[in-house]
């Protein structure tokens, strides 16, 4: 009976092998009405413009920011100019006000974050206009006034014409919104009555500089230089075209001229420069010859120009240098033939001829390969070059585009011309940056396609919309997908995988998923009619909601049998309009006995809006009367083959049963074995489901197994045989078993956190305020606790609340335990590992911790390698995972081989879905921001001891001098009144917690080693030669851990170990086992040591310059430090506590400080110095700064060592600071002289 109920089980739901199959692209309506697509800037979104402002969608399609309140009312958009930094941008608006007839324009500055575009006005006047850059992409080279349809660049600033009080002005408008006035365009000669609508600038280098052409003059604008030049450099009739030299100032220029006494204009050369004295006329090449286009090679020293036939023109190709040097002294390349040419990103030279012929060109002039006459068809219908566009793809392949579209590409020094859309007309509208497609519009039907450029679809034409009159085409630079702009409307792309659609019949539905899987729920029958006045039973899903009853969307589905004479078999139309009636399914079936047979069902979507996409799911099995069903046969077969194996287990005397059971089972699977082709045979001739008919018989074995199963150790043996170990995660989902299983493991992960507590120092974890921070990258809104909810998470304590967050099933996530050394995030990490243990006993539903070695590689791998004391094998372990049964810990990420990539890698893998992640880091911005872009995530800030919970400390490790204890904390009190937990510990332990930090730790060290019976003599020894071990190992290489196992002084270091001072990296180590590599207790233990070693070997030096590599050294970096200041380097702060005396060494730290503000007066900025001065000190700085005397940046550092040498705290935040910003420039001494002379290899 389990295998019949097993079948009819397995026919309510199951997946099905079908292939669906349908259209690459699907559009994606990201506005229903006129808009305009303008690039974000980071190619991952876009902005979506309308009269009233934007609003921002990703490539997907989804909203990502919405339209902000910025614009003011009446105010309409008019231009809309993306700035170079991602998510900005310049918006023209202008308006009538009511009041009066003038216009008003204004020049916004907008942005888009946290979910919203915001903005604010720059520039306000009568009339604002914005002077386009010259576009150097074709046709524009040829002809200059050539408006561009392509997608607006990102510009470093802009320029504009600004109408206020009847005066006109020229300013330029950088990023970041600041305005500078660069002339009135009355001082550059230009009438009050011209338009500047079709002026156009040439911004050169990367300040406020810019070539500014129209109505036949030239003008050179320098915002930093005044005033501007009254004259214009050039002048001809219309036509202007600069091409900036590698200077970024002197500048080819092709101008229309009018030669004196000619009644015909013609183009010629120029080099001008700006600099040259007033009065200097251009410098014409070429000796004046009539030329049709130039083009800048890539660094801009050498520029390509094509002559011109005109006026006894020679014609042919130069290249010219910025001296205006030809660099062919035998003539023109292609002499006496009008050429078109275009260079390619690699910087080699495409050369079209008249005379059909295409050439590949390098750098020199030197030609690569070319063909005679392999154009000569396109050039005879177009009558010349005129009308070709060229688009340069990839590294050297070209498209040319009249009305038709041609692909020239260079294999193996040939040169290729491929036509697109088989030669019929068609527009170029988007190519993809890498070269691997184009999109392409028809011109016969108005179809958009997207053409494949790469093998192993070279040249297929993939329809995307039909009829859509698309304008603009935006790759993303992900192949296939981009941003298509229409007239009506503007769309984002989706691919096939992430569609989806649905057909409900009554008994069964039909579900084609996103990526390609197909199920299907219940039963669907021949004949079968649609579910009753629903709409949604024939149905088709987007990535997103697509307003398909608002564009006239139509949805058809029909079903088809290839087998058939008439293979149409059924259709159903659903119309999305408001009002239609509900949609009927059309059977065309005129068989009166029919068997089961696979189907193709096509979804096809229409609308109005130009959109047609196709999805065909092929062998979809629709299912014959019963009697003829293959799981009803099936079914029965299983039936029979049941009672031939219960039956005699019936019959059979319950005694020996190992016997009995261990020879049946032998038998059983060499029947199946040894028969399996009779047993096959026999299938196909009864139409009986054959590997269902085996898994039955498989499955009544596994049952048999299953229940002879009586401890864990067999059920281990068990999963690790084939086909059984699938079942192993199945039983792994009951409570019991789940808990009996993994008894062992829980045990093994205890031991281990207790052996770390006892490593640290016999720790106790007391529950101290934590500071948390949540959030989501899933749900756009988070939603709003309630009151009950907040009073309970403000109740809860902090490691309940990081077990509830780790373990709930549905708002749980990742969590980062967070903060400087010293607060106590392994203590926290260790009690929230050891109540999931109980939480686990209590519930074994809930997930397991599985503490992995940060020393490992990938987090996946070290993982399993932390599951080997786990004796399920490793395909258990690795379907668990993926279950979500495990949560991984990971201590000390900042200490850790693993690095922000290993981490965001496992988190976009396959388990970074379903494993949780408990992390402890020193701050970090790699790690926090890795761990916040998971879908929901937890950061756990342990905060200082306070007035109110030292008393709980102090009580948890000094009950007997509660009082006592806490009156002698005063060198653990921080400046802000808290306390940190690791000197209060070692406080209370060792004593010496009034006489500063350095005293605690010695007292600290010799406190251990005096447990172990160590004399006063032996420990002062011990620490001095820990001092000068640190000097050889942590200041010498900047590695915490050290080598054990084998190393010259292991007695000493054996010593520090018994002791405690030394632990194992390995937590557990099997006892009388050496470890392999050791580290002290606390890193700041090590600092302490290195620190004072440091000193016993500078004390009697006259300057301490070892200090800057403590304090700017990146090995020494351990985030911020809360021992003093605050700042980088725990060593550092260590050292200000060690050396001494105290005046000496403010008097030092002094020195330097003085000698660097001479020393990098020019390398430093008042900046710098200002940023690197405490907070509480920096006020009375900024007052000095802007007294109004311009002070030198020697000068300002001077004045900041005066503000802080009062309190050696602040003075060595100052140097801190100072040290690391001019590290770079620090002329180092070779590496011997920072350590010891007698360093001793091998011991770390």
């Amino acid at each position: 009976m389990m295998a019949c109920l097993l079948i009819v089980c397995g026919q309510a739901r199951n997946s099905i092998a079908g292939d669906v199959r349908g259209s690459p692209i699907w559009p994606v309506p990201v506005a229903t009405s006129r808009a305009t697509l303008v690039p974000w800037g980071d190619g991952q979104h876009v902005w979506v413009v309308d009269e009233q402002g934007a609003r921002v969608v990703d490539r997907q399609g989804h909203r990502t920011h919405e339209q902000g309140s910025w614009l003011a009312a009446g105010f309409g958009v008019t231009s809309w100019i993306p700035t170079s930094i991602p998510g900005r941008a310049w918006v023209l608006a202008s308006a009538h006000p009511t009041g009066g007839s003038s216009n008003q324009s204004r020049l916004y500055l907008v942005e888009a974050g946290q979910g919203l575009v915001t903005g604010h006005v720059v520039l306000e006047a009568e009339r604002l206009t914005h002077f386009q850059q010259q576009s150097f992409r074709s046709p524009a080279d040829v002809y200059p006034r050539y408006i561009s349809s392509a997608p607006k660049e990102p510009h470093e600033r802009i320029w504009m014409e600004m109408r206020h009080a009847g005066s006109d002005l020229i300013c330029v408008v950088d990023a970041e919104g600041h305005v500078t006035r660069v002339a009135p365009t009355s001082t550059l000669g230009i009438p009050d009555d011209e338009s500047f609508e079709w002026w156009q600038v040439v911004p050169v280098g990367k300040g406020p500089r810019a070539w500014l052409k129209g109505s036949g003059h030239l003008f050179f604008l320098d915002a930093e230089a005044r005033p501007a030049r009254g004259k214009p450099m050039l002048s001809g009739e219309k036509d202007l075209w600069v091409v900036p030299g590698p200077d970024g100032v002197r500048a080819w220029v092709m101008a229309e001229v009018r030669p004196p006494g000619s009644y015909s204009t013609r183009r010629q050369l120029y080099i001008l420069d700006p600099r040259a004295p007033p009065g200097t006329k251009p410098a014409l090449l070429l000796k004046g010859a009539p030329i049709r286009q130039i083009v800048g090679n890539e660094d801009g020293s050498k520029a390509w120009v094509a002559g011109s036939l005109k006026s006894a023109g020679e014609g042919g190709l130069y290249l010219v240098d910025i001296h205006g040097k030809s660099l062919f002294p035998g003539g023109p390349l292609f002499k006496g033939q009008q050429v078109l040419i275009s260079r390619t990103q690699s910087g080699r030279l495409w050369v079209l001829t008249k005379a059909g012929g295409v050439f590949l060109l390098d750098a020199n002039g030197k030609r690569l390969a070319g063909r005679e006459g392999l154009l000569s068809r396109l050039v005879q219908e177009k009558d010349g070059l005129d009308e070709f566009i060229t688009f340069p793809m990839g590294a050297e392949d070209l498209l040319v585009s009249t009305d038709k579209v041609v692909h020239l590409k260079h294999e193996e020094a040939r040169v290729e011309a491929m036509p697109l859309m088989e030669g019929t007309n068609a527009s170029v509208l988007g190519v993809e940056p890498e070269g691997t497609g184009a999109w392409i519009q028809s011109e016969r039907d108005n179809t958009l396609y997207f053409v494949s450029l790469e093998k192993p679809h070279y040249l297929e034409a993939s329809p995307v919309m039909r009829d859509a009159e698309a304008s603009l085409v935006i790759p993303t630079g992900e192949r296939m997908r981009g941003w298509i702009q229409t007239g009506p409307a503007s769309f984002a792309t989706a691919p096939l995988e992430k569609m989806s659609a649905t057909l409900r019949l009554q008994g069964g539905t039909l579900r084609a998923g996103p990526g390609g899987s197909v199920s299907i729920d219940g039963r669907l029958d021949l004949r079968a009619a649609l579910r009753e006045d629903d709409a949604g039973s024939v149905e088709l899903r987007w990535p997103i909601p697509v307003p398909a009853d608002k564009v006239g969307g139509r949805l058809e589905v029909t079903l088809w049998d290839s087998g058939r004479a008439k293979p149409l078999v059924a259709s159903v139309t659903r119309q999305y309009a408001p009002g239609t009636p509900p949609p009927k399914l059309n059977w065309y079936l005129d068989e009166r006995s029919f068997g089961a047979r696979p189907l193709q069902v096509v979804f096809l979507y229409q609308d109005a809006l130009g959109t047609y996409a196709r999805l065909a799911v092929s062998n979809v099995l629709f299912q014959a009367p019963l009697i003829e069903q293959v799981w009803f046969r099936t079914m029965i077969a299983c039936i029979l083959a049941t009672l031939l194996f219960v039956l005699p287990l019936l019959l059979i005397p319950r005694q020996r049963p190992t016997r009995r059971w261990i020879p049946f089972l032998s038998w059983s699977v060499n029947v199946l074995g040894g028969s399996g082709l009779f047993l096959a045979g026999m299938a196909n001739t009864w139409r009986i489901h054959f590997p269902i008919f085996v898994g039955v018989l498989f499955l009544e074995l596994l049952l048999g197994l299953v229940m002879g199963l009586v401890s864990p150790a067999a059920f281990r043996l068990l999963a690790s045989t084939r086909p059984f170990w699938w079942l192993v995660p199945v039983a792994l989902g009951l409570p019991s078993t789940r808990r009996r299983i993994q008894a062992d493991y829980v045990a093994h992960v205890g031991r281990k956190v207790e052996a770390w507590r006892r490593q640290a120092n016999d720790e106790r974890y007391i529950s101290i305020p934590v500071h948390f921070r949540e959030g989501t990258t899933q749900a756009p809104l988070a939603e709003t606790p309630t009151l009950p909810t907040l009073l309970h998470r403000t109740l809860e304590k902090p490691e309940e609340r990081i077990v509830r967050f780790l373990t709930s099933p549905e708002k749980g996530g990742n969590v980062l335990i967070e903060s400087p050394g010293g607060r106590g995030k392994s203590a926290l990490l260790r009690e929230v590992v050891r109540r999931m243990l109980s939480d686990f006993v209590e519930d074994p539903s809930k997930p397991l911790p599985v503490l992995c070695d940060g020393r490992g590689g990938a987090l996946d791998k070290t993982a399993l390698q932390a599951l080997a004391a786990n004796p399920l094998p490793k395909d258990i372990h690795e379907v668990l995972l993926l279950r979500g049964d495990y949560v991984l810990v990971v201590d000390g990420l900042t200490e850790s081989a693993l690095s922000t990539d290993t981490l965001r890698e496992f988190l976009d893998g396959g388990y970074g879905n379903s494993v949780r992640l408990l992390l402890t880091s020193r701050p970090h911005l790699g790690f926090r921001q890795v761990v916040e872009s998971s879908s929901h995530w937890m950061v756990a800030e342990p905060r200082r001891l306070d007035d109110e919970t030292l008393g709980r400390f102090v009580a948890a490790y000094a009950p007997e001098r509660h009082q006592k204890a806490e009156e002698g904390l005063e060198a653990c009190r921080g400046v802000d009144g808290t306390y940190l937990p690791i000197l209060v510990r070692l406080a209370l332990l060792f004593g010496h917690g009034s006489e500063g930090v350095a005293a605690l730790y010695e007292a600290a060290f010799r406190g251990l080693l005096r447990q172990q019976g160590a004399s006063g003599g032996e420990d002062s020894k011990l620490l001095a030669w820990a001092g000068d071990f640190c000097l050889r190992t942590y200041w010498a290489h900047g590695i915490r851990a050290l080598r054990y196992r084998n190393a010259p002084e292991q007695e000493q270091m054996q010593k520090l170990l018994q002791a405690g001072l030394l632990v194992p990296e390995d937590a557990y180590v099997t006892p009388g086992q050496h470890p392999g590599q050791v580290r002290f207790f606390h890193d700041s233990m090590q600092s302490f040591l290195t620190a004072r070693g440091l000193f016993t070997q500078e004390h009697d030096q006259a300057t301490w310059d070892c200090l800057w590599r403590a304090a700017a050294d990146p090995l020494f970096s351990t985030g911020p430090s809360e021992r003093v200041s605050g700042a980088d380097s725990e060593l550092f702060q260590m050292c200000l506590q060690v050396f001494g005396p105290e005046e000496k060494l403010r008097r030092e730290l002094r020195r330097q400080l003085l000698t660097w503000a001479v020393l990098h007066d020019a390398d430093l900025s008042k900046r710098d110095i200002l940023s690197a001065v405490p907070n509480d000190r920096r006020p009375r700085l900024e007052a000095l700064i802007h007294t109004g005397t311009e002070l030198s940046p020697r000068s300002v550092l001077g004045a900041a060592v005066s503000i802080c040498q009062e309190d050696l705290t602040r003075l060595g935040t100052l140097y801190m600071r100072m040290a690391q910003r001019l590290w770079p420039w620090h002329q180092q001494e070779s590496r011997e002289e920072w350590e010891p002379e007698h360093a001793q290899p091998g011991v770390h």
